[in-house]
């Protein structure tokens, strides 16, 4: 009794469904796929395609609640929404905006495969939304990531976040910055907990001086940049004029001499006139007091651009009170959000 998602346009007769529209042709697809390579079916899958209160399917949200896809079903789904294989009724599956794997070991293989409908999508695949999150996910898989989304390969991604992928680390950093140099769509960029170390500071940095990027938000939380990598991510801050949104917390950003040039480069970021830094995230990094003063310069009243600047209450109360910001009272960093009543 399952029919096919209805129309909202009047294309199609009642109850007929428009070719590359039909989530159930694609669980076909990938159900007749994995059965070729014998491979078991992944039930989350079959959960997200055949569920008529989520039509028009347009995200996948897979974890591994039903066992994990792994790269051989990562591939087996990215086969199946490009309706590639031979045999494979529909074509590519055109209503998708949105790929969330949490968990699900796809790795450099999985990765790959997903990196080949971001390529190839184009007209037909738009994904606007990637989201793979603790996928073990090393330098091999952030190199063909990378390279998908460089020189225009790909112009629908705007959100790639890689988050908790602690094997991607500095290699993977600066493959998937190669790529993204070149990049003029992608408008978020998310790295927390990806392994990453001071050495890819310059990497970042590299991605933010493309004067083409577009990217607005860039979250590193969680890794290990230090007051070094801290320095080089600023060489690139220095000439990018579109990021208003830097995620630093939990960085080991601390007190050292290295720190305090770390500091220092931020400090003169946030003081030139054509850098529009509006949320800047310090947080569980231990700056003191020494590294507070850095920045108080920066941020006097004349400095009306940066709407937040969130750092450790550790820090005493009077020098606290001249750095620290909050984006009014209601969510972090949006604009006329109401307080929470």
């Amino acid at each position: 009794n399952k029919m096919g998602p209805k129309k909202k346009e009047g294309k199609a007769a009642a109850g007929e469904v428009v070719e590359g529209e039909d989530p159930l042709q694609l669980l076909q697809n990938y159900q007749k796929f994995c059965k070729s390579i014998g491979l078991p079916v992944n039930v989350g899958v079959t959960k997200n395609l055949n569920d008529e209160e989520k039509y028009p399917v347009e995200q996948l949200l897979i974890d591994d609640e039903f066992g994990t896809l792994g790269p051989g079903g990562t591939r087996a789904l990215m086969t199946s929404l490009m309706g590639s294989a031979v045999g494979m009724k529909g074509g590519p599956y055109k209503l998708i905006k949105s790929i969330r794997l949490w968990r699900t070991h796809c790795s450099d293989d999985g990765a790959a495969a997903i990196a080949e409908v971001l390529r190839l999508g184009g007209g037909d695949v738009r994904i606007s939304y990637l989201e793979l999150l603790d996928c073990n996910i090393g330098a091999k898989g952030a190199s063909a990531i990378g390279t998908s989304l460089s020189h225009g390969h790909n112009l629908s991604l705007l959100t790639l976040k890689l988050d908790y992928n602690s094997t991607l680390g500095d290699e993977g950093a600066a493959n998937l910055c190669k790529g993204l140099r070149t990049n003029m769509t992608l408008k978020q960029l998310h790295l927390q907990f990806c392994g990453l170390t001071q050495n890819a500071g310059i990497h970042l940095s590299d991605l933010l001086a493309n004067s083409k990027s577009i990217l607005e938000v860039l979250n590193v939380s969680g890794n290990k940049l230090g007051g070094l990598g801290l320095r080089d991510l600023c060489k690139g801050l220095m000439v990018n004029t579109k990021c208003t949104t830097l995620g630093l917390a939990d960085n080991v950003i601390d007190q050292t001499e290295d720190d305090v040039v770390g500091l220092m480069a931020l400090r003169d970021c946030l003081m030139c006139p054509d850098v529009n830094l509006a949320t800047i995230d310090l947080m569980y990094n231990r700056i003191g007091e020494s590294g507070a003063n850095i920045l108080v310069p920066a941020l006097g009243p004349e400095n009306t651009k940066v709407k937040e600047f969130l750092v450790d209450l550790t820090l005493p109360m009077p020098i606290f009170e001249k750095i620290f910001r909050k984006a009014g009272a209601g969510k972090k960093g949006k604009k006329g959000k109401k307080g929470k009543k």
